[in-house]
């Protein structure tokens, strides 16, 4: 497994490392450690100077590409180490470019992509958490688990069944990395006020799974609103991660707290892989 994880801003940036070299240990994996330097940020520097004063801005712009790149070369050094202490094959890059571009290019080697919830990619820090890795995730590029808490071991893993295609690609990703296929307990669930709404719900997962030859699971069929009901169980149960087929169809601005995805997200209290 081939794991690719970006270099972002902020303290969570730790928490996506440590959980991208648990899971690339626990998966026979390698990790691919990646800075990009924003040219896009240094062309506007350059276009901010006024009249008369071109050759301030190129010189500010310089200064900030040399900063951008000494701090990108430090967090992949820092990364590399501390997969290399965990015993875990790591490769790291620094390149310059437009950042979803590269991490569009990179992705397509790559068969996951690690990063934390509150993710930032722009040097300004103004971008919203996660917006770029999860429009890669939109699009279907690649499968993304996101560190929603601090890493701990995952021995419960809930995978929210809704009955449509999203539920199947997300669940079909997981069987196809082989994810949490030992040493887990993974947990089936509907939530539906009809059990036999809620049985056809599981329907599609349990046969990806059955298919994928992974271990006896549990199914559940919970009733109740289901933002509330998903994130109940998940608490009452222990689970450590969430396996969900998307965010919904709102922009992701739009959704915190209005969907299963983002009232996890919100509460932080699990790890959550997504794949549209």
């Amino acid at each position: 497994m081939n794991i690719l994880l970006p270099v972002s801003r902020g303290a969570s940036f730790a928490d996506a490392l440590r959980l991208a070299a648990d899971t690339a240990k626990a998966h026979d994996g390698r990790v691919r450690v990646l800075a990009v330097v924003d040219r896009g940020e240094i062309r506007r520097i350059e276009r901010g100077a006024r009249p008369g004063a071109i050759h301030l801005a190129r010189h500010a712009a310089e200064e900030v590409e040399k900063r951008m790149v000494v701090e990108g070369t430090a967090a992949v050094g820092e990364a590399t180490r501390f997969c290399e202490a965990a015993g875990v094959p790591v490769q790291g890059e620094v390149r310059e470019g437009e950042p979803e571009e590269e991490l569009l290019a990179a992705a397509g080697g790559c068969d996951l992509l690690v990063s934390a919830v509150a993710s930032h990619f722009a040097p300004d820090m103004e971008d919203p958490p996660g917006r770029l890795v999860l429009s890669l995730m939109k699009d279907g590029t690649i499968p993304v688990l996101l560190a929603g808490a601090p890493p701990r071991p995952v021995r419960t893993v809930v995978v929210g069944c809704g009955g449509g295609l999203r539920s199947e690609r997300a669940t079909g990703a997981m069987a196809r990395l082989s994810l949490w296929k030992s040493g887990c307990r993974l947990i089936l669930l509907a939530v539906d006020d009809s059990l036999e709404e809620g049985g056809a719900r599981l329907a599609a997962p349990r046969r990806i799974l059955a298919d994928a030859g992974y271990p006896p699971w549990e199914e559940r069929i919970v009733p109740g609103p289901r933002l509330s009901a998903f994130s109940t169980f998940c608490e009452a149960e222990g689970a450590d991660v969430a396996v969900l087929g998307g965010w919904g169809e709102r922009r992701w601005d739009d959704l915190l707290g209005r969907s299963i995805t983002g009232r996890l997200l919100e509460e932080g209290r699990r790890h959550i892989f997504l794949y549209m």
